[in-house]
């Protein structure tokens, strides 16, 4: 081979590993931006992942499960639009850790928030008949959580359940008639708790669906909180698009749905009156907490 040859050729093998080199930077940038990060789990919880047939499809359920519980009270959380279990996963092991039984399914459906409601009654069904694990045993009726588009498809599987005492919206979004018209008719301890008005909640959507509710019901803003404060955890290219997030705001969140749910399904005397002082918490704004009195009656 002449020179000039050798030359062209090692020229041609230089370009070749430079743009590979530049593919393999870009691929691993992409993943950074767009990977959710593993959280680790709470000494006293365990996780079990199982396979289960929602609407026809099979899909992942994360159950989290209080290692020293023999019975405890079950909620379902639902992830938002074009996500997945894993953005759920820090809620999932906080309520565990709590002595709640949390299960995190991934939702059958990108965006038919019907049919995902569906399935989170189906899975709910499967929780109660002891089908996914067998301790701890369920206690009494559940909670629906869900976050974003999630907090529609929970809020659609709450309504008409008698195996539901309550729901929890993390900055919850849902546009058209058939989510108004459920959440009329969801007489069960409800909580909207909500980030700051912007595009990623439909401008505070979760307002009019808390005006919706006939109560008992309590409505708060996280102060300067973005909508992906309340996915825990999230990626990159979430905070890109929402804003970032804050471990602080995120924490709060976590505050407010703990009492949330031992309130609706415990009675927790404690966790009422965390709630029924929450214009007193700087880190919250726009309270309103709709026929207080009525949690009381429900236990």
């Amino acid at each position: 081979m002449s020179r000039n040859g050798f030359r062209s050729r090692r020229w041609l093998v230089g370009l070749v590993a430079g743009l590979m080199l530049v593919v393999a930077v870009g691929v691993g940038g992409v993943h950074r931006f767009l990977h959710i990060p593993t959280l680790p789990l709470p000494e006293s919880v365990s996780l079990r992942t199982v396979k289960v047939r929602l609407t026809d499809k099979v899909v992942a359920v994360d159950c989290y499960l209080p290692t020293e519980a023999l019975t405890a009270p079950v909620v379902v959380v639902a992830h938002g639009f074009s996500r997945n279990r894993q953005t759920m996963a820090g809620w999932g092991g906080l309520l565990a850790a709590d002595g709640f039984i949390a299960v995190v399914p991934n939702l059958p459906a990108w965006a038919d928030h019907p049919r995902n409601g569906h399935a989170l009654v189906e899975l709910l069904a499967a929780v109660t008949a002891e089908k996914l694990f067998q301790q701890p045993k369920p206690m009494g009726r559940a909670a629906l959580v869900g976050f974003s588009a999630g907090g529609a498809s929970s809020l659609l599987a709450a309504a008409g359940n008698p195996n539901v005492a309550g729901w929890v919206g993390l900055d919850p979004v849902g546009l058209g008639r058939e989510v108004g018209q459920a959440a009329k008719t969801l007489d069960i301890p409800c909580f909207a708790l909500r980030a700051e008005p912007a595009p990623w909640n439909a401008s505070g959507n979760a307002r009019q669906i808390f005006a919706a509710l006939p109560g008992p019901a309590l409505s708060l803003v996280v102060n300067g909180a973005t909508h992906v404060d309340a996915e825990h955890p999230t990626s990159r290219a979430a905070e890109w698009a929402c804003g970032r997030t804050d471990p602080a705001r995120r924490a709060v969140f976590g505050r407010y749905l703990l009492a949330s749910l031992r309130a609706a399904l415990l009675g927790d005397e404690l966790a009422f009156q965390q709630l029924a002082t929450a214009t007193n918490d700087l880190a919250v704004h726009e309270v309103e907490f709709r026929r207080p009195e009525a949690f009381r009656l429900s236990h």
